[in-house]
């Protein structure tokens, strides 16, 4: 009988042993797991004349906070506009943004054409 007792403490030991080691090497969780979003203003084509003013209608970005809220971080979004409206073309508008655990964002894009009306 002691070799029985013997046998399931040493089973026991192991299966802890077990267990703690993967509980160690276990990686961390991500704090934050979920990347920001982007939302166009506005229609992702647009018409602009030539030689005119061109203003775009801008985007908003939302990140989902570790309460599982959404909050607005338009404040960081990283805008590269560059539109000439002195020559007729096809010109991108891309907006970036990532949230302050780095998580980025997929990039959104709006066309512009500028042309003669």
């Amino acid at each position: 009988m002691m070799t029985g007792i013997r046998l399931k403490t040493l089973q026991g030991f192991i299966l802890l042993t077990v267990l703690f080691f993967t509980a160690c090497n276990k990686e961390e969780e991500k704090a934050d797991p979920y990347p920001p979003f982007i939302v166009l203003n506005g229609e992702s084509i647009v018409w602009a004349e030539l030689n005119k003013p061109y203003t775009d209608a801008g985007a908003r970005a939302f990140d989902i906070n570790a309460q599982r809220d959404t909050v607005d971080i338009s404040t960081r979004l990283v805008i590269d506009n560059r539109v000439n409206t002195g020559a007729v073309g096809s010109y991108k508008v891309t907006f970036n943004v990532s949230d302050a655990a780095g998580n980025k964002a997929t990039e959104v894009q709006r066309t512009v054409y500028v042309n003669i009306f």
